[in-house]
């Protein structure tokens, strides 16, 4: 993997994670109590010499009365 491919992929995911971010703050704008939490696994190349990073995100929403 080349260096370019690895840093423009950091940037992307920098920007995914900012934007996921964003939406969690949002909803806690609402006045949802809004936990974040996010898994992430290694960069891997697919047979098409695509380079893929999966991260999972998972919100825990609950809103008191």
């Amino acid at each position: 993997m080349a260096t370019n491919d690895q840093s423009e992929l950091d940037q992307d995911v920098a920007e995914v994670r900012r934007r996921v971010e964003a939406l969690a703050n949002d909803m806690r704008g609402l006045g949802m109590e809004v936990r974040l939490t996010s898994e992430e696994y290694g960069s891997e190349r697919d047979f098409d010499g695509t380079i893929t990073r999966t991260i999972t995100f998972s919100f825990k929403v609950s809103q008191q009365d």
